[in-house]
């Protein structure tokens, strides 16, 4: 079919049917941040949390009456599959979805609340790929592929149209690379309306195998994949969509988890958004980039996608944690302290006068290098970053054994 102007618009009118426009909203804390103007779409906000409903809902739209009746099928961690299910739902579609075992709980549990049979097959999604190549040779359930789909790449590219009535100029544009269709979409999709910005696509460290094949000139798959952003988790690029996102990216960023999940923290304190780490990489992408070389970004107007916020809570309490330590705002600090009175005291003193507050304290008594009149006692303690926990950590040491 090809991906052609009129086919992105036909695309977005379908959409628009269905779904209302998702927010744009201009963030002050990141501006200031940054000396840009920084603008976040807020994907996460969609009625499945994620960007993936667009382009499985301009497939689904499409499929003939004996289409519908063999029901569809997927396979996806995630944010594809609720896509496919709500979509498929719209239109009272059967809809199977091939999903790894350690896909999220609450992607799985969300997937099957919106009515579709949930089958858990491989340790990745690329395995999960491979049984359902087999499982629907029987079946023979429409395939709705996650990115390399023409309608699904035009549903996506529904974005650019909400863009460029929501912000009249920018000149970046963030989004995250799983397979690619997100900024095959939008970037397509931008220039057919005449919108001139850069596109600078991110992946996450752990899975970034269309990064190293583009930057190689020919594909090459990831022996492995590891990293928390399961949304764009994929081991093998597909020709195609690399072919694509040649044509389109500016520049391409790599990005390691810690950044990542410090994105992840950022987003909630100062924006007040919850997201996945497949669509905060995009504002890790964009520190990186802004380190390198500032003046790049001065004055420019920058729109993130947050495609994405479908994150199991559990995950968010341990990035909240680590970040809060990764940033000195939380120490965890172990003492040798003598066993008699006024020596905890002593010591909470010592924190009171450097305006630190104590989170918990627990004794510890059966360490072996603890002397019969000796604890380790363990604190937790809360401080406004690093230079306050550095002076903290500096009056401890006057007055106590650190361990």
């Amino acid at each position: 079919m090809g991906l052609k102007a009129e086919d992105f618009k036909k695309a977005h009118e379908l959409i628009k049917e269905y779904l209302p426009y998702t927010p744009l909203i201009f963030n002050e804390w990141l501006s200031k941040k940054y000396g840009a103007k920084i603008y976040l779409k807020l994907e996460n906000l969609q009625p499945v949390g994620s960007f993936k409903l667009r382009g499985a809902l301009n497939k689904i739209a499409k499929l003939t009456e004996e289409e519908r009746a063999r029901g569809v099928i997927a396979a996806s961690a995630g944010n594809h599959a609720q896509g496919v299910a709500w979509a498929a739902s719209k239109f009272g579609i059967e809809a199977t979805i091939v999903m790894p075992i350690n896909s999220p709980i609450t992607k799985i549990l969300n997937t099957e609340k919106l009515g579709a049979k949930v089958i858990l097959q491989g340790t990745n999604v690329d395995e999960s790929f491979e049984f359902l190549d087999k499982y629907n040779q029987e079946k023979n359930h429409v395939y709705i592929h996650p990115f390399s789909d023409d309608d699904v790449i035009l549903g996506q590219g529904s974005i650019a149209y909400e863009l460029s009535e929501q912000l009249e100029n920018f000149d970046f544009l963030f989004g995250s690379i799983g397979g690619g269709g997100l900024l095959a979409g939008v970037g397509s999709a931008l220039k057919n309306l005449g919108v001139n910005c850069s596109i600078i696509g991110s992946q996450a460290q752990g899975a970034c195998s269309m990064i190293r094949s583009l930057n190689q000139g020919s594909i090459i798959e990831s022996k492995e994949v590891n990293t928390f952003a399961d949304g764009i988790k994929v081991k093998k690029p597909h020709q195609k969509m690399m072919e694509l996102l040649d044509e389109i990216l500016s520049d391409a960023v790599i990005v390691n988890d810690e950044q990542i999940s410090q994105s992840v923290l950022d987003l909630i304190e100062q924006a007040r958004v919850i997201t996945e780490g497949a669509g905060a990489i995009n504002l890790a992408a964009l520190d990186i980039l802004f380190h390198q070389n500032p003046r790049r970004f001065k004055g420019k107007s920058i729109v993130i996608m947050i495609c994405g916020g479908n994150i199991d809570i559990n995950l968010v309490d341990r990035i909240i944690e680590q970040g809060l330590i990764s940033s000195s705002r939380r120490l965890k600090v172990k003492v040798f302290l003598e066993d008699v009175p006024g020596a905890l005291n002593l010591l909470t003193k010592t924190i009171l006068d450097s305006n630190a507050n104590v989170l918990q304290v627990e004794h510890k008594r059966d360490d072996p290098r603890v002397k019969l009149n000796q604890s380790i006692v363990e604190v937790i303690l809360e401080t406004r970053g690093h230079e306050h926990g550095q002076k903290v950590m500096q009056a401890l040491e006057k007055n106590f054994e650190i361990l």
